[in-house]
């Protein structure tokens, strides 16, 4: 019985596990630096947000929305009035909390887009955009929730603790996902 050698493969020097390490290691750099950047900035966001430190920027934050809030409810003739975090009419009343000032889908967002490998460049066109798409959702997501408290009152809960939640962190990924295919339609394609 004859045995053909392959030339090709005989000549072939064997790599060494420190070479074949670092093959594998340059292909999932991307995918590891993500991995990382993403948790130890969401470690570190949710550090700061449940400081004290984050107490008087939240106030500020979450009272913004309350008068903007308050200002759209009364362009659709609600005639409400706001004091402090709290919506009011005389038909219904809102109270917007700390975890209703979006920053946790903001910063989801955020997130995701410094750890994604890009120019700098493109992630701070991303990090304003997105996250100014992300207060006027959460804007729209406060008034259709007070109007859902006057015409829909059964359906208050479920869209706010369900639906809203929901949709919220949804588009926050979604929007990610539209900066990507943005940051790199000049090239032609989105890398892997």
């Amino acid at each position: 019985m004859a045995y053909k050698i392959d030339k090709k493969r005989k000549n072939k020097p064997k790599a060494t596990w420190p070479a074949k390490f670092r093959m594998q290691w340059l292909q999932k750099k991307p995918v590891l630096f993500f991995v990382f950047g993403f948790a130890l900035i969401i470690v570190l966001f949710y550090w700061f947000y449940e400081s004290s430190y984050y107490t008087g920027i939240g106030f500020f934050i979450i009272s913004a929305y309350g008068h903007l809030s308050n200002f759209l409810l009364n362009l659709f003739g609600q005639h409400t009035q706001v004091s402090g975090t709290v919506i009011s009419s005389p038909r219904f009343t809102i109270s917007i909390a700390k975890g209703c000032d979006a920053i946790e889908g903001m910063a989801l967002f955020t997130a995701a887009l410094l750890s994604y490998p890009a120019s700098w460049k493109l992630k701070l066109i991303g990090f304003l955009a997105g996250n100014v798409v992300l207060f006027l959702l959460n804007l729209v997501r406060i008034v259709s929730l007070f109007l859902t408290g006057i015409y829909a009152p059964k359906l208050f809960q479920i869209m706010h603790v369900e639906i809203w939640q929901a949709l919220f962190i949804l588009f926050a990924i979604a929007l990610w996902i539209f900066w990507i295919r943005w940051a790199y339609k000049d090239k032609g394609h989105v890398p892997h």
